[in-house]
């Protein structure tokens, strides 16, 4: 646990909204990122290669896993809409970004999403790997 999620835990236990927490988790996100100079490429490149593929594998594994999740979801859901199509590993980055995308709409200015659809991006082509 870093030092700001230490923090954070002690707030909750003092009743503090969430909101407000997590608007200084990520004020604090802000600064350290201003303070390193990171550039979105950079910090998706770090998340992608580092703590993200140790969380949850190589990332065409675990987007083929998401991504037979999401067919079997539509197609029992519409009665088979998808007929033999299936979602690939692609399909759900580029479905991210899409998602990452409608959050920027309503606040173009959340580094956050835009260094997710950098993520997504590159994923596309480890999906290769």
């Amino acid at each position: 646990m870093n030092e700001n999620e230490k923090n954070a835990r002690e707030t909750i236990e003092m009743d503090i909204p969430r909101e407000t927490i997590a608007s200084w988790l990520e004020e604090q996100d802000r600064i350290d990122r201003e303070e390193s100079g990171e550039t979105v490429l950079h910090e998706a490149e770090r998340i992608i290669y580092g703590d993200r593929e140790m969380t949850y594998g190589h990332p065409s594994k675990n987007l083929w896993t998401i991504a037979n999740f999401w067919t079997a979801y539509v197609n029992a859901a519409s009665d088979n809409i998808l007929g033999d199509r299936q979602f690939t590993a692609k399909d759900v980055a580029l479905m991210m970004i899409l998602v990452k995308t409608a959050r920027l709409a309503n606040n173009d200015s959340h580094r956050d999403s835009v260094v997710d659809i950098c993520g997504y991006a590159a994923l596309m082509e480890r999906c290769d790997e």
